[in-house]
């Protein structure tokens, strides 16, 4: 059976994202949607002059974006949405809780294309704030709440593996572990889960809130640089979308609905077919409980900008 996905949104990171999916071969159809017409189908083009040169086979389709019915993406598995504007992001130093005004909208306007097309598969957010957006993709498209699956924290727990391999001489392969909360400054490791090759953090002589603030900085390192951030990004979108694809019910870091507060969070969860199967409820220390209940407040104080 045919996997098929859609990219609403050929910015820097929908581009990289179909770049590394047709690179990777999961997927037999892909389809791509973006207001900008010349952009979305020189990309399209530019894919095919790809593909052809590769041992995969992935045909390319772009869905009119002014069309009344969508119908090119009624049938897809996965919705990746990744819409958004990046001079948001430039103008306010790489603070993704600006795009919120510009990002809100545009969920205001695509949603009920979504809902109209009769859609049955997973979207798949990527968004800024990815968590706010989560919950409004969800409320106004009516979907089940397992069908939103946010990028959430997924690159913070990269980030953080790679800080944490660097500071101990460790491969960060070998390191295990997950941040959760928001996808923003209020982020935070859950050190409790965290080992090196299967010895606790504990173990090792390292400073917590230096590797903390590494993990925070990391994005606006990268904004400062290039001035917006999509291999790290893309990689995760294919990766989680995979896992929905192959039903691989794999316990990732995503933003997900939390029905004690009542909004998308990055938590852990399974992920597969359905979306969110199910979530993993970590044993959080109290240091972690409330930094998880700070994390939860800002988000809803975002919400609450647009609701």
């Amino acid at each position: 059976m045919m996997n098929k996905v859609g990219i609403i949104g050929l910015g820097h990171v929908g581009a990289t994202t179909a770049l590394l999916m047709a690179q990777r071969g999961k997927v037999g159809k892909m389809v791509l949607v973006d207001q900008n017409t010349a952009k979305v189908k020189s990309e399209q083009l530019d894919l095919q002059d790809q593909i052809a040169q590769l041992a995969t086979d992935t045909s390319v389709v772009v869905q009119d974006y002014d069309s009344e019915q969508w119908d090119k993406i009624t049938d897809l598995d996965v919705l990746i949405f990744c819409p958004g504007k990046i001079a948001a992001l430039i103008d306010h130093g790489g603070n993704r809780d600006y795009e919120l005004n510009i990002t809100s909208q545009i969920v205001k306007e695509v949603a009920p294309k979504i809902k109209a097309s009769k859609f049955a598969g997973i979207i798949v957010t990527i968004t800024n704030p990815c968590d706010v957006i989560a919950r409004l993709l969800q409320e106004q498209t009516g979907f089940d709440q397992q069908r939103i699956v946010g990028t959430g924290t997924s690159l913070e727990t990269a980030r953080m593996r790679h800080a944490v391999g660097a500071a101990t001489g460790h491969n960060y392969h070998d390191v295990q572990g997950y941040v959760f909360g928001e996808h923003g400054d209020s982020m935070f490791p859950v050190w409790s889960s965290v080992q090196i090759a299967g010895k606790p953090i504990t173990d090792f002589d390292v400073n917590l809130s230096q590797l903390k603030q590494q993990i925070v900085t990391g994005g606006y390192t990268i904004m400062d640089g290039k001035h917006y951030t999509n291999n790290g990004i893309a990689t995760r979108a294919n990766l989680t979308t995979e896992a929905i694809l192959s039903d691989a019910k794999r316990a990732l870091p995503v933003s997900a609905y939390d029905p004690d507060f009542k909004l998308y969070i990055g938590q852990l969860a399974i992920v597969g077919k359905n979306g969110i199967e199910k979530l993993v409820k970590l044993s959080l220390n109290k240091s972690e409980q409330h930094e998880y209940q700070i994390a939860s407040k800002a988000i809803q104080a975002n919400y609450e900008k647009v609701k």
